[in-house]
């Protein structure tokens, strides 16, 4: 009699297992999605947009599946990923272009083949994604805020292999575009297909008077001024608001980042590495 319940709980986690697979690997839908473009209208400090920074990192692994999975059931309709260029001209889904952090890989992105990026695996065990996997599995079924990465002093590379696959895969109505470039953003901004795509432009200065010149001189196609949510300020917020931009601040990861994002600062977006929580909270002080 000793050996039924071994047998019953053996069966209870492969069966576990087997579900928890199919929901890893399972593309969640938003609910309610709206256009990207209404979405952007609708955003503001009474209602901001809410962006899921690397899917959700606080209980999955970062640009996983799964993680974005969750975080669509949180009620994210935005997805980030940031991408990299490898050497055959491809796009991989991570944050970093050394893998090490995240895969225990000690190998770069921008060095490596199709063949060697493969063979990584994050810590679920899913593979290491490309854009077009990405694409391929949620297709139109949720937005993407996309990063193009690069190494300090890279050209446009990234950008235009962005506006490839973009276009390739039919998404140009399904996007934001982020960046740190003004010349990657330029070049994506001139191509036909992309003209229309909102982008956020991540600025990483030092001092007030600095940000103030940046936001002045920025390209007035630009949809989001994107700055850590510690070094805004509410007089940059309305230098920001004056010249015709949307807000931006990353990352939440705590109840006082939120209350400071949501409730005195007041930014029409921001990323959060929570996105059960952060939705949560902006119902609650509506």
């Amino acid at each position: 009699m000793k050996k039924i319940p071994t047998i019953l709980s053996i069966a209870a986690i492969l069966i576990g297992i087997t579900t928890a697979g199919i929901t890893a690997n399972a593309a969640a839908k938003a609910k309610n999605l709206t256009s990207v473009e209404t979405s952007i209208n609708h955003a503001s400090p009474e209602t901001p947009l809410v962006f899921s920074h690397r899917g959700s990192p606080y209980n999955q692994p970062e640009h996983s599946f799964a993680g974005y999975n969750t975080a669509i059931k949180d009620g994210s309709q935005y997805i980030e990923q940031d991408v990299w260029m490898n050497k055959d001209g491809n796009l991989y889904v991570s944050h970093d272009n050394n893998l090490k952090r995240t895969t225990g890989k000690n190998i770069k992105i921008s060095d490596s083949t199709d063949q060697k990026l493969s063979k990584i695996k994050l810590a679920n065990g899913e593979k290491l994604h490309k854009l077009s996997d990405v694409f391929k599995h949620y297709k139109k079924n949720v937005h993407y805020i996309i990063e193009a990465k690069k190494n300090a002093g890279d050209n446009t590379d990234t950008e235009q292999a962005l506006a490839k696959v973009l276009n390739k895969y039919k998404m140009n109505n399904n996007i934001i575009m982020q960046d740190s470039s003004i010349p990657g953003i330029e070049k994506f901004h001139s191509k036909k297909a992309q003209k229309n795509i909102p982008i956020l432009w991540l600025l990483d200065s030092v001092t007030e008077r600095q940000y103030t010149e940046e936001i002045d001189n920025a390209p007035r196609y630009i949809t989001f001024i994107s700055i850590d949510q510690n070094q805004w300020t509410k007089k940059l917020i309305k230098k920001a608001h004056d010249n015709g931009f949307k807000t931006n601040a990353w990352t939440l990861d705590t109840y006082n980042d939120n209350y400071n994002a949501l409730k005195v600062y007041k930014f029409d977006s921001v990323f959060t590495n929570n996105t059960k929580e952060t939705n949560k909270l902006i119902d609650k002080w509506k």
